[in-house]
């Protein structure tokens, strides 16, 4: 019990924490709405902003660590291969289709003849509410996918590999992520993968970006 209430505690203090930084960052951000004549002094484009983003992502990653590791024992080493399952999943599915040949241009094209972006614009529009309706309905159901993606291919990975203890499931679990690392950027795949090259114009948040990742983490931490 009192574990538990501690348990508890600490996780109400990782929200404080996180609503503190969010608050600062807006503020920040904002800062020239409530004092007339100061410059912002955060921009979405700024090294602060690259390292809270990449920051939350981690503590995402740290918080499905202390889950596997902490809760269940198990030394897994394969988090860095789902991670990277769904950011490929999330951006071959959202990248559109007018970007396509710009993005894949070393292969002549995207062999993925479809996007996520250009199914919902088809449905909601392009302009105005209809536009934003439609890039918020791709932005989710790309993130879903990726979810799906990772998830199936852990329940494969994990059937043979969750025989394994100690040691011998790290080894299996780092082994497996270098493995979908060489085999994204194998050529032959590159008309899907892009190869070894940059995936980009897929959908984001823009300047919600930071809000919207560190509110993904308040919700794991919960």
């Amino acid at each position: 019990m009192l574990t538990e209430n501690t348990n508890k505690k600490r996780s109400f203090k990782t929200l404080v924490a996180i609503l503190i930084v969010l608050i600062a960052i807006a503020a920040l951000e904002n800062i020239s709405d409530y004092i007339p004549g100061v410059s912002p002094i955060l921009y979405p484009t700024s090294q602060l902003f690259t390292v809270l983003k990449k920051g939350a992502v981690y503590s995402l990653v740290a918080v499905s660590m202390n889950l596997l590791n902490g809760f269940t024992g198990l030394f897994s080493l394969g988090q860095a291969g789902f991670m990277l399952l769904g950011a490929y999943t999330y951006a071959i599915l959202t990248v559109p289709m007018e970007a396509k040949d710009q993005v894949y241009y070393l292969y002549g094209g995207s062999a993925v003849n479809f996007s996520l972006v250009d199914i919902f614009q088809g449905v909601f529009g392009t302009a105005g509410v209809g536009g934003f309706v439609a890039m918020i309905c791709a932005v989710l159901v790309g993130i879903l996918a990726a979810g799906i993606v990772a998830a199936l291919f852990a329940a494969l990975i994990g059937l043979p590999v969750l025989r394994l203890k100690s040691d011998y499931l790290a080894i299996a679990t780092l082994g497996f992520a270098e493995i979908l690392r060489a085999f994204f950027q194998w050529n032959a795949l590159g008309p899907i993968t892009n190869g070894s090259n940059l995936l980009k114009s897929y959908p984001t948040f823009g300047k919600a970006t930071p809000y919207v990742v560190l509110s993904g983490l308040m919700i794991a931490v919960i």
